[in-house]
């Protein structure tokens, strides 16, 4: 029997269009890689207030997983990456599936001169296992691409 894969696909609730680009990314991946263990989470930030239902969540994912079965978590936090981070150590993650960041290039540079917004692929990437792949959903294409980074 082969081993399981698992997945780890953090999304944001409502669901945006990027988002379910990613969690449908992230099905095709889990189905590809039979037997798979595909994780949905979100974070519910403290500084917004966020307090989302696993419930909740369950049912507006189900459609985009084209019967996937995955199993969905949310956890409270203030940094979303380092939550990502945790869960997916705890879990023994395999493939971490994050979308791409859709800054514009100006974005990017103040952010990262303001260290304020969270580069989640490159955050998970310099802190997970060597074991552990990350692969980044571009969602501005038509059809989205996983890259493995």
């Amino acid at each position: 029997m082969a081993d399981l894969t698992t997945i780890l696909v953090p999304i944001r609730y409502p669901l945006t269009d990027q988002s379910a680009q990613t969690l449908a990314a992230a099905g095709r991946l889990a189905h590809n890689h039979k037997p798979a263990d595909l994780r949905v989470l979100h974070v519910n930030l403290y500084q917004t207030g966020d307090n989302t239902q696993t419930r909740e969540l369950t049912q507006a994912i189900s459609s985009t997983l084209d019967g996937v079965e995955a199993s969905v978590t949310t956890r409270q936090g203030f940094l979303v990456e380092e939550v990502i981070l945790e869960e997916a150590t705890q879990i023994d993650t395999d493939i971490i599936v994050v979308g791409a960041n859709q800054q514009a290039t100006w974005q990017k540079l103040l952010s990262r001169l303001l260290q304020n917004g969270p580069a989640v692929g490159t955050f998970l990437r310099e802190n997970t296992t060597a074991g552990t792949e990350v692969l980044e959903v571009n969602t501005a294409v038509e059809t989205p691409s996983v890259e493995t980074v």
